[in-house]
């Protein structure tokens, strides 16, 4: 029997950052700028981590030796805008590299900038444009501040067209950031209702990412691992933000959220996606989608949502959807379009642009039209 070489074998590969872990681990920042060769980097950030006083703690971390030029322009729905006007003065100022200081929103921003950095164009000429050619982008380092979206370890980027548009996405080896570095103390000033959200995306992404059927088995470990520590500490985290220990579980779930992106998602994330032009967070959206949509995924895939609801801390006769819904009531979220308060004017053609969306591709459970639609009259149903 001829061996086929190894080189016509598909190998499943994960594309990661440097990563470092360690509360404080921002005083690295400047050797870890010194090692990729950038001496002038852009800061991209929000106003909000601004006033926070995050900015200052990265600028003083790096005093005079990496001078830093300031975009603080990225809105809470991230739009094409904030990129292009980010990469505008990117090469206005002369950069040479990128720092992403922020929850997801800034850090898909800033991979954008990074793009734009050596690629000809605007945002629109690749965010939502598939197989569009591209090079790798500028140095890019991420520092998230929420630990929710996993973006400083995912291969993907978010971004609005507009303020009334849902959001469109861009899947690259490119946008992986070369270097991550988490440091849970930026997270504890996160307050209650937003370190539930953001702990509600980053098991949406565990979950769905394991679910998919372009699965990796070292992803398939890190989201069950991301998943069991969502279920561990994700309360705790919630009800003091002070527990150095929850801050950090959470931070290693949501780095272990963006792994699982690089493997695919699934309908919770076309319903998110397809619902998220009201300006309502992703986060909460992502866990909706997962109350609507879990039951059928678990009939088409059981031993795998099995899996998934044994880390969890369930029992095999639980249902992992309402354990979820559950979390989220108890969390304060909102656990259906209808309390969330989503306004549907026309259910069929939000249930064709969820069918039509990217995030089935991979997916074990592909709805049709019809069947997203009664998922979404379902979670607008008013009790």
């Amino acid at each position: 029997m001829t061996q086929a070489s190894p080189r016509s074998l598909p190998v499943p590969a994960l594309h990661l950052p440097r990563t470092l872990f360690a509360d404080g681990a921002i005083a690295a920042l400047p050797a870890e700028l010194a090692a990729v060769g950038v001496s002038r980097p852009l800061l991209v950030t929000d106003r909000g981590v601004f006033a926070a006083g995050l900015a200052a703690r990265v600028m003083s971390a790096c005093s005079d030796a990496f001078p830093m030029v300031v975009f603080d322009g990225v809105t809470e729905n991230p739009l094409f805008a904030d990129v292009d006007s980010g990469a505008t003065l990117y090469r206005a100022s002369r950069c040479d590299g990128v720092v992403a200081l922020g929850g997801g929103s800034v850090i898909d921003t800033a991979k954008l900038i990074a793009l734009l950095a050596t690629n000809n164009g605007s945002a629109a000429d690749y965010v939502g444009v598939p197989g569009v050619v591209h090079f790798a982008g500028a140095p890019l380092l991420a520092i998230p501040t929420t630990a929710g979206t996993g973006s400083e370890a995912s291969p993907s980027a978010g971004i609005h067209p507009d303020a009334t548009t849902a959001s469109l996405g861009m899947n690259s080896r490119h946008l992986v950031p070369t270097v991550a570095i988490l440091d849970p103390g930026l997270t504890r000033s996160l307050p209650p209702r937003l370190t539930a959200a953001t702990g509600i995306d980053a098991l949406s992404h565990c979950i769905e990412g394991l679910l998919s059927k372009k699965s990796v088995p070292l992803g398939n470990a890190i989201a069950l691992d991301g998943i069991a520590r969502v279920a561990r500490c994700l309360r705790r985290a919630v009800r003091d933000g002070n527990d150095t220990e929850a801050r950090a579980e959470m931070m290693l779930a949501a780095y272990a959220g963006g792994v699982a992106i690089g493997m695919g998602l699934g309908p919770a994330h076309a319903v998110a996606l397809t619902c998220s032009d009201q300006g309502f967070p992703h986060g909460v959206l992502s866990g909706i989608g997962l109350v609507a949509t879990l039951d059928g995924t678990a009939r088409q895939s059981p031993e795998p949502v099995a899996a998934i609801a044994r880390a969890f801390g369930l029992d095999a006769s639980a249902s992992l959807s309402e354990a979820i819904a559950s979390l989220m009531r108890e969390l304060g979220l909102p656990a259906t379009l209808a309390e969330l308060g989503y306004a549907a004017s026309d259910v069929q053609r939000l249930a064709i642009a969820a069918n039509a969306s990217h995030f089935n591709l991979f997916a074990p459970m592909h709805p049709t039209p019809l069947e997203y639609a009664a998922l979404l009259q379902s979670s607008l149903k008013r009790e």
